[in-house]
């Protein structure tokens, strides 16, 4: 297959081959202000999907499938090696797509203000976008469509941008824009996401209202090692809403999922330990508090957390000479010692609440807080005493 797709490749620079796959309405112009942060280094790949800016709309009626095999036929034609998928919503759901269908193709995905599937009642709205688009066109949609795509303070304070971004929507064909419409409305890849194998950052927007935080997650949740980070200005945009941010998050995507350090290879063994770290993050401490801890990623924290995945829990939790049971004692005495009560006290919960080969009793977090009391002092290990005891009650236990 030949792709018919327009495109502009900016290939002077190092590392890999980053895609820009833009939101439905929007053309490959609306990543300059990405660009522009990623700087002239990068190696970019920016191009128009179908009915978008320089390319032919879709023939017939839209599909996910038909969006999807005309990207695959433009990285095997254009890019010839596996590419960083940076999508944002329509242009997201195309990565995951291509993640799902087409592995081989990816080396990392980015997937920022998408979802993965939408309920009846949403598809119901995408029924009367259509209708409205084919019946009056596209400018009978534009305020309400950068009303969701940007946030008033952004609207307020950034008009240029904004009218950038509705001179864009106003100049897509109807048809290409409603058949687009129908493919975003039918899109289903929840069965497919477990399977995906590259590395996966999830980004999604506080103050989305078209695409909210729900739906991230319940990405992030599925794909096996991905991460969430939260723009907390950002609303469906965040490329554009917040560049520097969005430019941050990819960066450290980029050196620390996609590449080995100092090269331009896939750091397939640095995305494992990732990976590893995370399903031994959620061993021990139990999904729930991983999910939550996960969701309130931001830009200024994600270096952070990504540090503490890879390194406590797989170099560190992951080694083989002691098992769970014992680091799970180490960790209680080295909290109590500290008087890092919160830790203490999700160390405690996680404890009780561990698998059966590592799950401790209430009468062996007794016996640890009892040996503290000789060695870290008897007012210390009261106060560990009362917290666990807390836990304890709380849970019918005590």
């Amino acid at each position: 297959m030949t792709s018919l797709l327009s495109y502009t490749l900016h290939d002077g620079g190092s590392g890999p081959l980053l895609v820009l796959s833009h939101a439905l309405g929007m053309d490959r112009e609306a990543w300059a202000p990405l660009r522009a942060q990623v700087g002239p280094q990068a190696r970019i790949l920016a191009f128009d999907h179908p009915g978008h800016g320089g390319s032919p709309p879709l023939q017939g009626p839209g599909s996910m499938d038909a969006l999807v095999e005309a990207a695959a036929a433009l990285l095997r034609e254009v890019a010839r090696e596996p590419v960083v998928w940076v999508g944002i919503s329509m242009g997201a759901m195309v990565g995951m797509g291509l993640a799902i269908r087409h592995p081989s193709l990816l080396r990392g995905l980015v997937v920022a203000h998408s979802a993965a599937h939408y309920p009846d009642a949403g598809r119901a709205l995408w029924d009367a976008r259509i209708a409205t688009v084919r019946r009056e066109g596209v400018a009978a949609i534009a305020d309400a469509v950068m009303g969701r795509y940007f946030h008033a303070d952004f609207r307020a304070a950034r008009p240029e941008a904004v009218a950038q971004a509705r001179a864009t929507l106003l100049a897509t064909s109807p048809d290409g824009y409603a058949a687009c419409c129908e493919a975003v409305r039918d899109v289903d890849w929840r069965d497919g996401l477990p399977s995906i194998p590259c590395p996966v950052l999830v980004i999604a927007g506080a103050r989305d209202e078209g695409t909210p935080l729900g739906m991230s997650q319940a990405i992030a949740q599925v794909v096996p090692g991905a991460e969430l980070a939260v723009l907390p200005q950002a609303s469906h945009i965040g490329a554009v809403e917040q560049p520097e941010s969005f430019a941050r998050l990819l960066r450290a995507f980029v050196r620390d999922r996609c590449m080995a350090p100092g090269t331009g290879e896939p750091a397939a063994e640095q995305a494992d330990g990732y990976a590893r770290g995370l399903q031994q993050r959620r061993r021990v401490l139990g999904d729930d508090w991983v999910d939550r801890s996960l969701a309130g990623r931001t830009a200024f924290n994600t270096e952070f957390q990504e540090l503490i995945t890879r390194h406590a829990w797989n170099d560190i939790w992951g080694r083989p000479a002691l098992g769970d049971r014992t680091r799970r004692f180490m960790v209680l005495s080295m909290m109590l010692g500290l008087h890092a009560w919160e830790e203490f006290a999700l160390h405690v919960r996680a404890a009780l609440d561990g698998r059966d080969d590592s799950r401790l009793t209430p009468d062996e977090i007794k016996e640890v807080i009892l040996m503290a009391a000789i060695y870290c002092g008897v007012p210390t290990a009261n106060h560990a005493m009362g917290i666990a005891g807390g836990i304890l009650k709380e849970r019918g236990q005590a």
